[in-house]
């Protein structure tokens, strides 16, 4: 028996198995559908672009490099998009959440944009607006979330944030804190596209003084990408963010800025133990001591996200389930899901003491709970 969407990975609690044959049956007007719409638009420029991208994603699932990330999402290995669009149509139609769910959270995010573009041979119509249009509440979120390209979401995430009365600044320093230059890039770019909007300019008109200068130099994304170590650049970097703070009672916060915006992350490990030799005091202490408020807390979060970005996240989730906040919870399970939410589940075992696939089951229930649980994967003992 085969079923929708469920790897091997699936949580059993939460198959759904439908037989191939069973599944034909109950979707034969759709596959008829389909196949009159192929039939129809063969020869049009968007359904020979379809048929090309299927056919460079054939065996996608099978390449050893698909699915090398620690991500919990992979690539699924009996891709069927067709089928994948045509079950769709009748979910979408029938209100069936569970098979959305069952589907959308067990495809990659390659494979869902060439659902997408399949849905919309087969139904005449945008999959995304019809989702949005079927779903509510928090499954909404997260579905949405799934159906839109990594760079997408974050542009929207970061339109939330700086949209309307008030400014969701947690939200500004995980997204620019945690991505690298060329996710920053593609963010800015997605952002225009999406809302014609300028996000450097964005951030500029909704923030002020120090902090605004710290998320405008992340957002540039200019960090050096380098394995060359540098000692007396370190000792030098080192030096400079101790006598930035040693040498007047208000810290000056321009090379504090600039040294971890954009020097390497592997630069800036050795610079963060390198400073306990000038400060007698680990580099967090400094920031706690020395710098408040909205740049204090950004550049905690920078520093805990270059030492280690799981245990930063994981740390995040803890307090979006304390604080029963779904919008930070969504964000971090569907933007690493195909990343490193595996190290994620690790850091968070560890450091709570409970899995976050059981943690999880606190703060949801229904199919929501079932597409949170979908993309955490699996339990961790």
């Amino acid at each position: 028996m085969s079923n929708i969407g469920g790897g091997e990975d699936t949580p059993p609690k939460y198959r759904t198995g439908i037989s191939d044959s069973n599944r034909c049956v109950k979707h034969r007007d759709f596959s008829a559908e389909l196949q009159r719409a192929r039939e129809r638009n063969a020869h049009s420029p968007d359904m020979q672009s379809i048929n090309e991208l299927l056919l460079s994603k054939v065996n996608e699932a099978r390449k050893p490099t698909a699915w090398g990330t620690l991500g919990t999402i992979r690539p699924f290995p009996n891709f069927d998009p067709e089928m994948d669009a045509v079950n769709l149509v009748a979910a979408i139609k029938s209100k069936d959440t569970g098979a959305i769910v069952q589907i959308l959270t067990n495809r990659s995010s390659t494979q869902r944009q060439l659902i997408a573009r399949l849905y919309r041979t087969t139904a005449a119509q945008d999959l995304l607006s019809d989702l949005q249009g079927a779903l509510s509440g928090d499954l909404k979120s997260v579905i949405v979330g799934l159906m839109r390209t990594p760079s997408r979401f974050d542009a929207t995430e970061l339109r939330r944030a700086l949209k309307g009365i008030g400014t969701d600044e947690d939200t500004l320093i995980e997204i620019l804190c945690t991505r690298d230059n060329k996710q920053l890039h593609e963010i800015i770019t997605a952002y225009k596209q999406e809302f014609n909007r300028d996000l450097e300019q964005d951030i500029a008109d909704d923030t002020s003084k120090d902090f605004q200068r710290l998320l405008l130099a992340l957002a540039k994304g200019t960090r050096e990408n380098t394995d060359w170590i540098d000692y007396r650049l370190i000792d030098h970097d080192a030096k400079t963010l101790y006598e930035a703070k040693a040498n007047s009672k208000t810290p000056n916060p321009d090379p504090w800025i600039r040294i971890l915006t954009e020097r390497s992350t592997d630069h800036l490990d050795r610079v963060f133990q390198k400073y306990i030799d000038y400060s007698s005091e680990e580099i967090e202490k400094t920031i706690q001591t020395d710098f408040s408020g909205d740049l204090g807390n950004a550049l905690l979060s920078l520093v805990s996200a270059i030492q280690n970005t799981p245990i930063y996240l994981a740390g995040n989730l803890q307090e979006a389930m304390k604080g029963s906040r779904a919008a930070p919870l969504i964000r971090i399970l569907v933007s690493r899901s195909e990343t490193d939410l595996l190290s994620i589940r690790v850091e968070y075992r560890k450091k709570y003491g409970v899995s976050l696939y059981t943690a999880l089951q606190g703060e949801a229930k229904g199919d929501y709970l079932k597409a949170l649980l979908a993309l955490c994967r699996a339990e961790d003992l």
